[in-house]
């Protein structure tokens, strides 16, 4: 769990986890500067709750929440890493749960109901993702958020050299693990997962376009220099991965070069995996979908997944 005055709501993301039926190896916090209560709550919970192994750091310089996941995963000693934010609220089965159905795979994650200070939302993800992505959507469409995830740690000294980078933590562990095992989906709530007027992801915007409009937004995006920009220096550090599905590597070479060119590239080979890629269409539907797939990373995540 990293932490940044969190106060407000720290006592019940914390109640969640030290009374998860599955025993805690250990329970790492780490602050980023808070200037609230944060850590006298952290502290207070690390005495009352000594079979949590609640351990507590706090980092000389704010980090920003990006890499103070990065840090803190360096940290951890188990087999098994799963994060959390610090306002939520998780099933106290969570845990058990994601133990028993990652079997062999090397990151796992799940659906979760969101809710504000007025009601439920609804779940995350309101259509049943896949159970085992394909390894191009791994890169192209990342899907989980940090609350979601469990990883082995054997994603760790992969993860070590870019630790310092300001990269969508989240979605880059999800396409780094994808290229040491394979990613799973359960299709089951197990976080209630907090929204803020101001939250910095998830608006659910792209949800209530219109989809012809959504299309015509990320053809778009191409003119928008900073998606572009930041999307293909997004992929310049993917190349640094040794991906074993030979598709994935030419989808990042392709997307780390940036042009119009090579974008088309991507596109094509994409909609040439388009039963892989697009599993609820058919026909042209699905053909197009597929082909703009790239065009739909650097509409959503271009403007985002990595930051200086």
């Amino acid at each position: 769990m990293c932490t940044y005055n969190g106060e407000n709501y720290l006592r019940e993301q914390l109640d969640s986890l030290v009374k998860q039926t599955y025993p805690i190896h250990e329970l790492i916090i780490q602050d980023d500067g808070s200037t609230d209560n944060t850590l006298r709550i952290a502290e207070a919970y690390q005495v009352q709750y000594p079979d949590a192994h609640i351990k507590i750091y706090i980092n000389s310089e704010q980090l920003g929440f990006n890499r103070n996941f990065f840090s803190a995963y360096g940290k951890a000693t188990g087999e098994l890493i799963a994060s959390c934010d610090q306002d939520d609220i998780w099933e106290l089965r969570k845990i058990e749960t994601l133990v028993r159905e990652i079997g062999d795979c090397a990151f796992i994650f799940h659906n979760s109901v969101l809710f504000n200070k007025h009601a439920e939302l609804g779940k995350l993800h309101r259509k049943k993702l896949m159970q085992y992505p394909y390894p191009l959507s791994a890169v192209l469409m990342p899907l989980s958020f940090g609350h979601q995830i469990m990883f082995r740690k054997e994603a760790l000294p992969l993860l070590k050299r870019f630790s310092n980078y300001n990269l969508s933590y989240d979605y880059f562990l999800y396409t780094l693990c994808s290229s040491i095992g394979k990613i799973k989906y359960i299709d089951e709530p197990l976080v209630h997962w907090r929204r803020h007027d101001d939250a910095a992801t998830y608006s659910g915007r792209h949800g209530s376009e219109n989809k012809i409009y959504g299309y015509y937004k990320a053809v778009c995006s191409l003119f928008l220099r900073s998606n572009r920009e930041t999307t293909k220096n997004y992929f310049k550090l993917c190349t640094q991965i040794n991906f074993p599905d030979k598709n994935v590597s030419t989808i990042t070479q392709h997307m780390s070069k940036g042009t119009l060119a090579h974008i088309y590239k991507a596109c094509c080979l994409c909609r040439k995996h388009k039963q892989e890629l697009v599993t609820d269409k058919a026909g042209m539907i699905q053909s197009i979908r597929a082909f703009f797939i790239p065009l739909f990373f650097i509409r959503d995540y271009g403007c985002y997944i990595f930051r200086k």
